[in-house]
């Protein structure tokens, strides 16, 4: 059994969409009140009393347009229905274009002990090109206000690979950051998603994305900066100044760790099944107004299921997958289940196995993809 559980919170609000995001959100804010008192519904008809709470994670959207009251509201909820620990690691994402310092200050007071700063770029062009809704001069001034308003766990996200990207350009970002020295960098690569505007641009030929080799030797060129400059490249695209820094959040999904998830879209998965709720906010809020559950689907996970989502979660690590574990829980050795893919891995220098841990190379880590499809269809 699990001992302690996360909770996931979906915000799914935002000023604007950006053109590359595919994560469920919406800009209707008038909804916010309604939404806010369906998710206090939600956490109660949902509560473990008994079960202990070591992770809280605010995502969105852009959960930084909630204000403080409701933030409270949700917490005393979350408090009411279940164990919090004491030293539980609390994530709340802001967006620079939606915060302030007295607003950070007050944040501060309610027990948000981590930030997740979507900065996306130190350049302007990138966040034109990004469709942000802030500037550059404000995401240095929110991540100064976070600091001042005395959060010392913060973790800046950002994008890299865009069309016109150069090492010169993204470089430049890598090197303001580490300058601000946060405790964490999230690097993610640029993808163009099915349904986006990026992506509706992309069929009209209105952009060219970067091809794989400059995409490959960008995401080297972070990953050996930031390891030079004392950020643990501890899982594809994290980075954390020192091992007490990484996300424990996030960590217990690459853990396949049980987690609930709360709000519209939001996934929970308890070791064997996985549900995920309505995405539309107005059948999310429905259900639970007549008394039911908001889910959508639920998915019982086979052996073979678990055993690639294990393969896929754990190759993205520093660690990568623990052999014995995997005998364990599916009674077969890897090492002879996947001997003809381990050698062609081998031969390449895409991976190693090194006291009982299988894990990619940093070579291994630009050609993930392929690696996993390689595992997928000898496993699925």
């Amino acid at each position: 059994m699990c001992d302690q559980k996360s909770i996931y919170i979906h915000i799914p609000f935002c000023v604007k969409k950006c053109n590359y995001c595919d994560f469920f959100s919406n800009t209707n804010l008038s909804l916010i009140p309604t939404y806010i008192n369906a998710l206090q519904k939600e956490i109660k008809k949902r509560s473990g009393s008994e079960q202990k709470i070591n992770t809280i994670y605010f995502g969105g959207g852009t959960p930084s347009l909630l204000s403080i009251k409701d933030i409270k509201r949700l917490f005393k909820t979350i408090a009411d229905n279940f164990r919090i620990s004491p030293d539980a690691e609390i994530t709340f994402e802001v967006n620079p274009g939606t915060i302030n310092f007295n607003y950070l200050r007050e944040l501060k007071n309610t027990g948000i002990n981590r930030l997740s700063i979507g900065t996306q770029s130190f350049n302007d062009d990138k966040l034109k090109f990004l469709n942000r809704i802030h500037t550059a001069k404000q995401a240095v001034k929110a991540i100064n206000d976070t600091a001042k308003a005395g959060f010392d766990n913060i973790s800046i996200d950002f994008i890299y690979g865009l069309p016109f990207e150069t090492q010169t350009i993204w470089k430049k970002d890598l090197k303001q950051a580490i300058g601000m020295t946060p405790s964490h960098l999230s690097c993610y690569m640029l993808t163009i998603e099915h349904g986006t505007p990026l992506y509706k641009k992309f069929k009209k030929s209105l952009i060219t994305p970067l091809g794989s080799e400059d995409m490959s030797a960008l995401f080297k060129k972070t990953a050996n900066f930031l390891n030079n400059n004392k950020y643990e490249h501890y899982e594809i695209s994290s980075f954390a100044n020192g091992r007490a820094n990484r996300s424990r959040h996030n960590s217990k999904y690459w853990s396949m760790k049980h987690y609930y998830g709360f709000g519209a879209a939001a996934h929970s998965y308890d070791g064997k099944t996985r549900s995920w709720n309505h995405r539309d906010i107005d059948a999310y809020i429905k259900d639970l107004d007549s008394g039911g559950l908001p889910v959508e689907e639920r998915e019982t996970l086979t052996s073979n299921q678990k055993m690639m989502e294990m393969i896929m979660l754990r190759l993205r690590t520093l660690e990568g997958l623990d052999l014995a574990k995997f005998q364990t829980l599916f009674l077969d050795s890897f090492e002879k289940k996947y001997k003809e893919i381990l050698e062609q891995i081998f031969a390449e220098s895409l991976g190693f196995i090194k006291d009982q841990m299988f894990a990619l190379t940093l070579e291994g880590k630009t050609r993930l993809n392929s690696i996993v499809e390689a595992f997928a269809r000898k496993t699925l």
